[in-house]
């Protein structure tokens, strides 16, 4: 017999996925009792899972009660990739000795993204504060995914070139190009917000469904 999942891990998993998928409208209220409609649960596990989502900033406590989606504006989007870079950036000092080693990994690996590739890269720094901070701030810039395909017609051929210097053992090169894939996205954030909302009004989205 199958048991049922836990109705807090149930609603946490749905709405972060939710939110990081850039499906609330900034600055709109989450309706808990929605939610709980939506998900099947009370809305006891809901809203504790709304608050917990506070804590990893994909949701916000409204003034007068209750939760928001957060906005987003150019400053705070400009910050969050000058951020993660940092963390790729500090990860690379970390194991400037095991460069060969991490690039032999990858090597031996298959079907990994370049997300993965900054995941392992962080994660073998072994500073679990790092990796969480990572972890978290790429949570928040999750929703701009559809944004910056739109943007950024050569999106795939970018990722790709960047990978490859992972198994390159060049950690010159690959830093430079970190730097170039981060700088871009900060100095495009105005233009992913307006993406991103305009893809929010579009009649075909399925965002808000």
């Amino acid at each position: 017999m199958t048991r049922r999942r836990d109705p807090f891990m149930l609603a946490l998993d749905q709405i972060r996925e939710r939110a990081g998928a850039g499906r609330y409208v900034p600055g709109e209220p989450v309706v808990i009792v929605d939610e709980a409609r939506r998900l099947g649960l009370s809305t006891t596990p809901v809203r504790e899972a709304l608050a917990w989502l506070c804590g990893e900033g994909l949701i916000e406590r409204a003034p007068q009660g209750g939760f928001l989606a957060p906005r987003l504006d150019a400053a705070v989007v400009r910050d969050r990739f000058a951020f993660r870079l940092h963390c790729v950036a500090t990860s690379l000092d970390l194991i400037a000795d095991q460069a060969a080693d991490l690039a032999a990994s990858l090597t031996a690996a298959s079907g990994l993204t370049l997300a993965d590739r900054l995941d392992i890269l962080v994660r073998s720094a072994g500073n679990q504060v790092l990796f969480n901070a990572f972890e978290r701030v790429g949570r928040q810039v999750l929703s701009l995914a559809s944004a910056e395909r739109k943007l950024f017609p050569d999106l795939v051929e970018e990722a790709l070139g960047v990978a490859r210097l992972f198994e390159e053992a060049s950690p010159p090169a690959l830093r430079a190009a970190l730097v170039a894939y981060h700088q871009r996205r900060m100095d495009a954030a105005p233009l992913l917000i307006l993406e991103r909302e305009a893809d929010l009004l579009r009649p075909t989205d399925g965002g808000r469904a």
